[in-house]
């Protein structure tokens, strides 16, 4: 968990890919650094346990990309309050598990999630995320 906190590991590493999803009350976190012994690693070589999960980046400067893929006609309450639980899952439990950087957003996670109306007002931080109603 530190060394996704860690500025030094962080920027050697090119940040941290990853993939999560929430099973039947688990948090499911597949994790690797983006580059790995010179060569840049991928996402689609991490595995959870779901088909609907949410994909995305830890960056070397330790900002979060969250995303997850459905379709804009899709998204309808019930939708929403299923990628809000994955969010809220993965935001509890980094928090929980001592996470201590800023956990702030970028600029396409905090669009997307502005888009599809999961959380209102939009957060920018993990903090948020977690502190959401």
């Amino acid at each position: 968990m530190f060394a996704i906190t860690d500025s030094e590991i962080l920027r050697s590493s090119g940040g941290y890919l990853f993939k999560s999803c929430f099973l039947d009350g688990v948090l499911y976190i597949g994790i690797k650094p983006a580059i790995s012994e010179g060569e840049r690693l991928h996402h689609y070589d991490i595995h959870v346990p779901k088909a609907e999960h949410i994909i995305g980046s830890i960056s070397a400067t330790g900002g979060f990309t969250l995303l997850f893929k459905a379709e804009k006609a899709d998204l309808n309450n019930e939708s929403r309050g299923y990628w809000k639980t994955e969010f809220t899952a993965f935001a509890e439990v980094l928090l929980s598990l001592g996470y201590q950087g800023k956990g702030e957003l970028d600029w396409i996670t905090r669009q997307i999630i502005e888009e599809s109306g999961i959380f209102e007002p939009t957060p920018t931080t993990l903090a948020e995320i977690n502190s959401g109603d």
